[in-house]
């Protein structure tokens, strides 16, 4: 089973959007098996408040990592 990632969006009809690059690699029959995974607010600003520590750390900041 090979495995493919990336972000959907929902389409007014209420299918899926696949990218164009993976629709070539499906034939008609082909079954495959998905998996949503949702982000919630919180995970959401989590993440986010995650990365906006870590964007302001520099190398510099190493020396303090051995405290």
């Amino acid at each position: 089973m090979k495995a493919y990632e990336y972000l959907a969006e929902i389409l007014p009809d209420g299918h899926l959007s696949i990218p164009e690059d993976l629709k070539s690699k499906l034939s008609g029959e082909s079954k495959i098996r998905v998996m949503l995974l949702l982000e919630d607010e919180e995970t959401a600003w989590r993440n986010f408040a995650v990365s906006e520590f870590m964007s302001g750390y520099d190398a510099k900041d190493a020396i303090y990592d051995k405290l």
